[in-house]
């Protein structure tokens, strides 16, 4: 009997602290959406999200994020543009959406003005197609260092798409930044140097170089650099005419897309100097899934 009222005691005084404890949070949430810091409002209520508690605490969260973006808290804009979209599982709404993903964009935050950008580019979420804001959000978000908006802006530069100056040496220039990268989007980037430096756009013609970027290119995975290279090593352009390479290398080019047999890939054979050179802006976006 002792030790079940010992035992009843420790679950009082448990809950009593753990009561303590939850009024310690509001009381510091209050104090901090009172007057706070930007920081502590954010990091604050990024606590009250990592909880996954109820919808009250979901709405504590939202208020501080709210305090701390009119302080120009871009990182806190970008999390009320994420709850609203539906990424942290709540109700969407896309215009809240779409306006604090602006000010995030506006305050700075780079993934922001990817985000942006692309939705400005591919007309979604409800946001109009505007090619000359998707630009514009596409060379802010390069400029901080994004690799996907780099390539982007080689694209762009290729294309002349968005009002940005058709500039095949502008272009080479953000690719050669993105190509350096540790990023998905690097072999992209790789690629279209091959393209340049083999075409002589935005450069003098070096074939060996060209051929050095189109193996990185095909060794990091692009379906497209391992196609070119297996033809390389078939007509012997670039490289020694290797007939066993090709094979390997244009078998390669099929994994992972939807090409089944030999006879299917050859028909992509005539095709893909067209292909090449369409591969801008709205071919890369496509691929990301953007």
């Amino acid at each position: 009997m002792a030790r079940l009222w010992r035992s009843k005691k420790a679950l009082r005084a448990g809950l009593a602290a753990l009561g303590l404890a939850a009024a310690l949070v509001l009381w510091q949430r209050d104090a901090v959406l009172q007057g706070g810091t930007a920081e502590q409002q954010h990091g604050l209520a990024m606590q009250l999200l990592a909880g996954h508690g109820d919808a009250d605490q979901q709405g504590r969260a939202m208020a501080l994020l709210e305090a701390a973006a009119r302080q120009g808290h871009g990182q806190a804009a970008y999390a009320l543009a994420r709850l609203h979209d539906g990424s942290g599982g709540g109700r969407i709404d896309q215009d809240r959406a779409r306006a604090w993903l602006q000010q995030a964009a506006v305050a700075g935050h780079r993934q922001a003005q990817v985000d942006l950008a692309f939705l400005h580019f591919n007309g979604a979420g409800g946001t109009p197609r505007d090619m000359a804001q998707a630009a514009h959000w596409f060379e802010q978000a390069a400029a901080a260092g994004a690799v996907i908006a780099q390539c982007m802006m080689g694209d762009l530069h290729r294309t002349g798409l968005g009002g940005v100056p058709r500039d095949d040496a502008l272009a080479l220039r953000w690719y050669a930044v993105s190509a350096a990268q540790d990023d998905r989007c690097a072999p992209k980037a790789q690629f279209e140097l091959y393209v340049s430096y083999e075409a002589g756009r935005g450069v003098a013609p070096d074939l060996a170089t060209a051929m050095a970027w189109l193996r990185k290119a095909a060794d990091a995975g692009n379906p497209r650099a391992q196609y070119t290279l297996g033809r390389s090593y078939e007509r012997g352009h670039g490289v020694p005419q290797d007939f066993q390479l090709a094979r390997s290398w244009l078998r390669k080019s099929r994994d992972g897309v939807s090409w089944h047999d030999d006879h299917e890939h050859g028909e992509l054979k005539a095709s893909f100097p067209n292909w090449v050179a369409q591969s801008g802006a709205m071919a890369w976006a496509t691929a990301l899934g953007r």
